[in-house]
């Protein structure tokens, strides 16, 4: 029998968790008429704000030829204006104690600032210069590409995993160009690009219609909205562009391939099954907290099997999205990925079918109560974590008006908590079949 501790606890665990949820995070929504929308969320709390962009614009909105553009002006998007030069941006920010940042994704690029409340109207401003009047310009084009092949090279050519992880894992499993090249594009197609093709792609894809904006934190709905149509209101309307083409052949046999990696110290396994249902879904919720049981810490069930048990790797990762896109940037078509790094006694084939068990256990038996409360308690933790600043409700704000179409997704807790034992079992048995993973094996080439 269990001491009354363990059991008290392993009781907790299984108890059911539908009804639990995170704070709400309130908000009120406006258009306006060149399409620009805008959410604002008030909290007093503390005098700060953040004031955050999602345009979309990612890297399958890119025609073939000219990928690397939505990371492209992700860099162009800091380099100085009509009215503001280079650098000015972020010292501007900077003098009222500010930060801002920004990342390019399959789907989005997103842009932020945080600042003490009072310099919202300027954080305001800056975004709408830099919208309405970025400097496009040859010298300034031709320097954000070398940044960007520079930048390529340190976190993707030389980083030891980074080809398998950004380039490989993607083309191998997709089949429409749009969802197969990375999302930082490739050297050549960058080097190719014409200032008329650069100042093409901003001008379809950074207009009003086509972004949608947050405002939340210590801030009056009020003024936020008086501000936002002096700054915003006069930049033109354009057509919002058309949506990508990312349709995909239903999913087939299983492929392999073998990537050599001269920085890499230790060979690795990575497992991809494409075919994924579409966000916000059952069986989405269903298979993010299945990502979750198989991957999520030193608890999990491939780390507990693979380093605890057999020893046969030493880490790994995963899940829903894996290594493209997350929770927070998942669309359609996605994959579900598996990357382990193994020891140099192990065979590939060994890991696979150690892995492979584990999904085909759980497609057989579900998960355990307790273990499924303990997955669930995990993941509201980091749900209600990734909102208790402003720039985290701004960022689930917006990524639910993108790409859920609703903000009010933001609140949605509740639908994977929902999430039973029979849901995971379900859907370990429809989406990852053996027959269909493909496998990546990786030979390193570096010093051991």
């Amino acid at each position: 029998m269990m001491r009354g501790g363990a059991a008290q606890l392993a009781l907790a665990l299984a108890l059911p968790v539908a009804a639990a949820s995170s704070p709400r995070i309130d908000y009120t929504d406006f258009t306006l008429p060149n399409g620009l929308r805008v959410l604002v969320s008030t909290d007093h709390a503390v005098p700060v704000a953040a004031v955050s962009m999602v345009f979309d614009a990612g890297a399958r909105h890119e025609a073939r030829g000219r990928s690397g553009f939505a990371h492209l002006f992700e860099h162009m998007m800091f380099e100085g204006s009509q009215n503001v030069p280079k650098g000015a941006f972020d010292r501007t920010l900077e003098s009222y104690g500010g930060d801002n940042n920004a990342s390019t994704h399959q789907d989005l690029t997103f842009y932020y600032e945080e600042v003490p409340s009072n310099a919202v109207p300027v954080a305001l401003w800056l975004d709408a210069d830099r919208v309405g009047a970025l400097d496009v310009s040859k010298d300034s084009v031709k320097n954000q590409i070398e940044v960007v092949k520079e930048e390529k090279r340190m976190r993707v050519d030389n980083k030891p995993y980074g080809p398998l992880l950004d380039l490989e894992m993607s083309s191998g499993t997709f089949s429409n160009w749009a969802n197969a090249h990375p999302v930082i594009g490739s050297a050549e197609d960058l080097d190719a690009a014409g200032l008329d093709d650069v100042r093409d792609f901003f001008k379809a894809y950074y207009a009003p219609s086509n972004a949608i904006m947050a405002v939340v934190g210590d801030v009056d709905p009020l003024e936020v909205r008086r501000w936002v149509t002096e700054l915003f209101g006069p930049l033109p309307n354009r057509p919002k562009p058309p949506a990508p083409d990312t349709a995909e052949p239903e999913p087939g046999p299983g492929r392999r391939f073998e990537v050599k990696d001269g920085q890499a110290k230790l060979p690795a396994l990575a497992l991809s099954w494409k075919g994924m249902p579409a966000r916000g879904t059952p069986d989405f919720c269903a298979l993010v907290l299945l990502g979750q049981a198989l991957f999520d810490g030193k608890g999990s069930r491939l780390y507990q099997e693979l380093v605890k048990t057999a020893k046969a790797a030493v880490d790994l990762s995963g899940g829903l999205g894996f290594p493209v896109s997350d929770l927070s940037d998942y669309k359609t078509p996605a994959l579900f990925g598996a990357f382990i790094i193994h020891t140099a006694e192990r065979k590939p084939e060994e890991v696979k079918a150690l892995a492979l068990a584990q999904v085909a256990r759980v497609a057989a038996q579900g998960l355990p109560a307790v273990e499924l409360g303990r997955v669930k308690t995990k993941f509201r933790s980091g749900w209600i974590l990734g909102q208790q600043t402003a720039l985290g409700r701004a960022r689930k704000l917006l990524m639910a008006a993108l790409l859920d179409g609703d903000p009010e997704a933001a609140n949605g807790l509740d639908r994977y908590m929902a999430v039973t034992s029979e849901d995971i079992k379900r859907v370990a048995g429809k989406y990852l079949k053996s027959d269909l993973a493909n496998t990546f094996v990786l030979i390193p080439g570096g010093a051991q």
